[in-house]
Parts: structure tokens; C-alpha cells; sequence
């Protein structure tokens, strides 16, 4: 592990309700019901508490916090009281950088320009809004419940409010026109000062109703050459817009990466709270070792299991060989790629096939920094697959 490792703490909040449920999640989302407000303080109090005991148990010496992110579900849908005393508590618990960066995911069919002042007011410093498409069609399709009009709206009032904002698309999915697609992203990188974008290829998950849709054949699969053209030719736009590209998906302006991501990709610590959230640490004792608290997916379960005093459904000490491929694979996924150091057991690498990428040029390995050359970043799932040894 090393040094950007053990100094970095961040914190992920998950809240799991959604207006609606969209055909491509497969993510932790239900859709909004009736809550006891107070309850859902106290489980995210329990659990905040019990992390602590967790770092101090796992001798690991942090100093604050330095990135919170509440992510979902929809988060904009919080009561403000709940994410007043997550921040209030977290503050209290751990402390916070000066610096620290704290984001809340919205969606524009959920945005409230009342609401976001007062989540600035509260100390959120960074909004990712969910737009998805800048094409009514496209948006249907993707089972959005906003228009391009509602993403107008929140992305004007946010640009007021915040001064580091984000933006999700999805993009590369069968029966997209090229053309549409430049267009959106133009249009969209012209009309707002952005500091952030992550981009993401439509991918048909086992669990959704895309993927059932695919099944059944009312949906198909874009082809993969197509899908390489809508890559590069983002990645020239962007690149033109004076994005960096920083990840597989991720672009930022120079000072604007998200430092929550990078913390996940670098293999660091964080604690995730809330159902379905998941977080890794490093336990310092004799053995170093990667410990994953994972938590109760059903919202209720996990407010049953919490209420009273905090309880995972599992606690897992992560075999050597299970956390040094998640390290490598995550590590690959950023631009600048991994310092070889990171990884405990070389004996997972088939050095043998990294010779053959590298001299394809599809991988350097140069000053001990292993990383996928830019034109190939689209095809790192086969890479790894390549790369790594069963």
C-alpha cells in the first residue's frame, strides 16, 4: 500500500430511493416510499460510530475526513435534516479537511433551487446532476423522467450556486446517431462552464429491465467498432474543451478530478454507510489486510439491523490475491495509470502476456508505473482478462 493510500479517508453515503426506477440501473434503487426521518438519522448515526471503533480496532491512524459522497439512488430526494446530521455528525466523529470535498448526486426531474442553496449553506461543495442526454428521445429510452427543459433549469440555477459541478451522460447504445451525440455534447460543453464530465457506454446489465428488453430482442447491442468511433471522438471533443482525461469514463478541468473516485481507484480507505453500501479498509496490524464492510442491500432490513446498534451482513478479510486483481483492475482504469508497487503478489500478472501488450504498445510499463495506452482504454475489460492470471 502506498503513501496516497494511508493518508486519504473518504466517506460514501448511500441513499437507495428513486422516483422511479430506470430500465439500465442495476444499481442499489428502490422507489421512493414513506419514511421515519428520525429513524434513518439514528441507523446513520449507529453505523458512523461503529466505523470509527472499525479504524481505531484496524490501528488506522486517519486525521479527518477528506471527501464525503452522498450517492444512490437519488440523494437530491434527502430530507435536508438527514443530510444536515450526516454532516454534523461526520464532522463531530472524524473531522474534516479544510479542503474537504463533499458531492451530492441529482437529478433534474428532483431539482429544487430552494433545496441546493441550503445544500451549499450545509456544506456541500460539489453537485453531480444526472442528465444522461440532451435528446427527448434519448432521454425516453433511457426511461429518464426529465427533459432537456428540466436539465436546462438545473444546471443554470447549480452553475449559480456551485462552482464545481458535474455531469453524467450515457452514450453509444444502438439506434444513437453519431451526429446526435457530438451535437449534444457541444451544445452542452458550450452553453455551461463544466468542471467535470463522466461519460459512460450504455452497458445491458444482468437484473434490469434493459436486460430482459435485450432477451427478449426489443433491444440490441451497438456494435463495437461504432461504439469505438462515439469513444474517440469524445475524447476529441473533449480534449478540444480542455478536459482532462483522467479516467476510462472521467474528464476534468486542470484542479477539478473528482478526489472521491480517485481515492476508490487508488485502492484507499473508505467507509460506505447506508443500504447496500459497501466500504474497504486497510487493516496496519501484524498482517496488512483488506477488510470490506458490506451492508444490508433492502432499505428496511438495513434500518431494522441499525436502529439499535450498527450490523453488517458481512465482514470480509479479502484474500491477498482477491484485493491485489482489484487493485491492478482499478489502478488501470486512471489515465496515469499504477505504480507496480501496489500490488502485493506479482504472481497475479502473466508477465508473459504483458510482454505481448507491451509491444503492441497497448500497455507501458516504464519507472514502475504500469498503465494502458490511451487509444486502447476502451478495450481494458479485455486487457485484464488478457493480463491477469486465473
Amino acid at each position: 500500500m502506498n503513501k496516497y493510500n494511508q493518508n486519504l479517508l473518504s466517506l460514501y453515503v448511500h441513499w437507495p430511493y428513486c422516483e422511479s426506477k430506470c430500465p439500465y440501473c442495476d444499481f442499489n434503487s428502490h422507489v421512493n416510499e414513506k419514511i421515519n426521518i428520525n429513524d434513518w438519522i439514528q441507523s446513520y448515526k449507529n453505523q458512523l460510530f461503529a466505523m470509527k471503533d472499525e479504524l481505531i480496532e484496524n490501528n488506522i491512524n486517519f486525521r479527518h475526513l477528506d471527501t464525503i459522497f452522498f450517492g444512490g439512488g437519488t440523494p437530491s430526494l434527502m430530507p435536508l435534516k438527514i443530510v444536515e446530521s450526516i454532516m454534523d455528525l461526520s464532522k463531530e466523529i472524524f473531522g474534516f479537511k479544510k479542503d474537504i470535498e463533499i458531492t451530492l448526486e441529482a437529478n433534474p426531474s428532483s431539482y429544487e433551487n430552494k433545496k441546493f442553496i441550503k445544500f451549499k449553506q450545509i456544506g456541500i461543495n460539489r453537485v453531480s446532476i444526472g442528465a444522461q442526454s440532451l435528446n427527448n428521445n434519448y432521454l425516453k429510452f433511457l426511461g429518464r423522467l426529465h427533459n432537456i427543459k428540466d436539465i436546462n433549469i438545473a444546471l443554470n440555477d447549480a452553475s449559480e450556486i456551485f462552482e464545481n459541478i458535474s455531469v453524467d451522460l450515457i452514450y453509444a447504445f444502438y439506434g444513437q446517431k453519431i451526429h446526435d451525440w457530438t451535437n449534444e455534447l457541444e451544445s452542452l460543453l458550450n452553453t455551461y462552464n463544466l468542471q467535470h464530465l463522466s461519460l459512460y457506454q450504455l452497458t445491458i446489465e444482468e437484473g434490469t429491465k434493459f436486460f430482459k428488453d435485450h432477451k427478449n430482442g426489443k433491444i440490441k447491442l451497438i456494435d463495437n467498432d461504432i461504439a469505438a468511433k462515439f469513444y474517440e471522438i469524445s475524447n476529441k471533443i473533449l480534449n478540444n474543451y480542455e478536459f482532462i482525461k483522467y479516467e476510462v469514463s472521467n474528464y476534468a478541468k486542470k484542479g477539478f478530478k473528482c478526489k472521491h473516485n480517485l481515492n476508490y481507484w487508488n485502492s484507499g480507505n473508505w467507509i460506505g454507510v447506508g443500504p447496500g453500501a459497501y466500504g474497504r479498509l486497510w487493516s496496519l496490524g501484524e498482517n496488512k489486510s483488506r477488510i470490506e464492510y458490506q451492508n444490508f442491500k433492502n432499505p428496511k432490513t438495513w434500518l431494522f439491523k441499525n436502529l439499535k446498534q450498527s450490523e453488517f451482513e458481512r465482514v470480509t478479510k479479502l484474500n491477498s490475491k482477491i484485493s491485489d486483481i482489484d487493485t491492478l483492475t482499478m489502478g488501470l482504469r486512471l489515465f496515469d495509470g499504477i505504480k507496480i508497487s501496489m500490488i502485493k503478489n506479482l504472481s497475479i500478472i502473466n508477465f508473459k502476456s504483458l510482454k505481448e501488450l507491451e509491444n503492441k504498445k497497448i500497455i507501458s510499463f516504464k519507472d514502475e508505473t504500469l498503465k494502458v495506452n490511451k487509444k486502447h482504454m476502451i478495450k481494458l475489460n479485455s486487457i485484464l482478462d488478457f493480463l491477469i492470471n486465473p
